[in-house]
């Protein structure tokens, strides 16, 4: 939700999919929804069904 100067900006989060369910993928969007990039998951593959933590996760992207 912040509002940031055009340039190169390295975005971080965290993720979790709930039910035990493995997060394998991120998407990350700046333009508002018209284009998506996969962001960079951090540690170890979590095991499907065994899954119960928060994944962390960054993106280095180019805000317009």
């Amino acid at each position: 939700g912040a509002i940031v100067e055009s340039g190169e900006v390295t975005i971080k989060g965290y993720a979790w999919s709930g039910g035990g369910r493995a997060v394998i993928r991120v998407d990350v969007s700046v333009d508002g929804g018209l284009t998506w990039q996969e962001a960079e998951l951090e540690g170890e593959e979590q095991c499907p069904r065994k899954a119960w933590a928060w994944r962390i996760w960054q993106l280095k992207a180019q805000v317009p």
